[in-house]
C-alpha cells in the first residue's frame, strides 16, 4: 500500500513539473512573438522617417509624391540649369515668389536619358493665355520653350521623328504637337486640335490631380 501511495506522489510531481515547463515555453514563445511584432513596427516607422519631404511647406507627406517629380537630386540639377544658364540674366528681375518651379521627368525619345518638363505658376511666366513651360534635355539644353500652355502635358504612344507626340491644352483646346527633328512647336495654340479623348494609359506630365512639390531656385 505504501509503495502505491509513493508511486502516486511521484507521478503527481512529474506531471506538475511538466506543466510548469510547458507553461514557461509558451510564455517564452509569446514574448518572442511580441518582440518580433514590435521590431517590425519600429522598422517600418524608421523606414518612413528616412523619406525626405521635397516640399515641407505644403503639409503633404513625402510618400504621396511621384518619384518622377520629387527627386531632390534631380530638382537640384534643374535648379542649376535655371540659375546658371537659362535665367542667369533675369534673376534680379524676379521676385521671391517668381523663383519657384515644378518638374516632371520622362524619356520622350527612348534613348535611356530622361527629359525634364519644367513648369511655373506665377505672374512672371503666366498670363491670360496660359503659362510658359521649358522642355529640357538631360544636360540642360533646351528642346522647346512652350508658350500659352496649360498642364498637364500628355505624352502619347505615337511618335514622330523618334519622339513621342504631345498633347497640350492651349487656347481652350487640346493641341497635338509633333517633333520636327529638332523641336516641338513653340506656340501650341496654332497646332492642330486633338478631337479624340486621350487614353487613360497615356502618360500625363505635371498633372495636379496628384500632389506635385514646388522647388525654389
Amino acid at each position: 500500500m505504501q509503495k502505491l501511495i509513493f508511486s502516486f506522489i511521484v507521478l503527481t510531481l512529474l506531471v506538475s513539473c511538466d506543466q510548469k515547463i510547458s507553461s514557461v515555453k509558451k510564455e517564452d514563445t509569446k514574448q518572442k512573438t511580441e518582440t518580433k511584432t514590435i521590431d517590425t513596427t519600429t522598422e517600418n516607422k524608421s523606414s518612413k522617417s528616412k523619406l525626405v519631404d521635397p516640399d515641407p511647406d505644403d503639409g503633404i507627406p513625402p510618400e504621396r509624391y511621384s518619384p518622377h517629380n520629387s527627386n531632390m537630386e534631380v530638382a537640384a540639377k534643374i535648379r542649376g540649369f535655371l540659375t546658371e544658364d537659362l535665367f542667369k540674366d533675369e534673376l534680379q528681375l524676379m521676385t521671391k515668389d517668381n523663383r519657384k518651379f515644378q518638374y516632371e521627368e520622362v524619356d520622350l525619345n527612348n534613348d535611356g536619358n530622361k527629359e525634364y518638363l519644367v513648369g511655373f505658376k506665377n505672374s512672371y511666366f503666366c498670363g491670360s493665355g496660359g503659362c510658359t513651360f521649358y522642355l529640357l534635355n538631360n544636360d540642360g539644353t533646351v528642346v522647346t520653350i512652350f508658350s500659352v500652355s496649360d498642364a498637364p502635358f500628355i505624352a502619347l504612344k505615337s511618335k514622330t521623328n523618334g519622339w513621342r507626340d504631345l498633347l497640350v491644352n492651349s487656347d481652350g483646346s487640346l493641341r497635338r504637337l509633333k517633333f520636327d527633328g529638332k523641336t516641338y512647336p513653340a506656340n501650341p495654340s496654332i497646332a492642330p486640335k486633338f478631337k479624340e479623348i486621350p487614353s487613360d494609359d497615356a502618360y500625363r506630365l505635371l498633372w495636379d490631380e496628384f500632389p506635385i512639390p514646388t522647388f525654389k531656385f
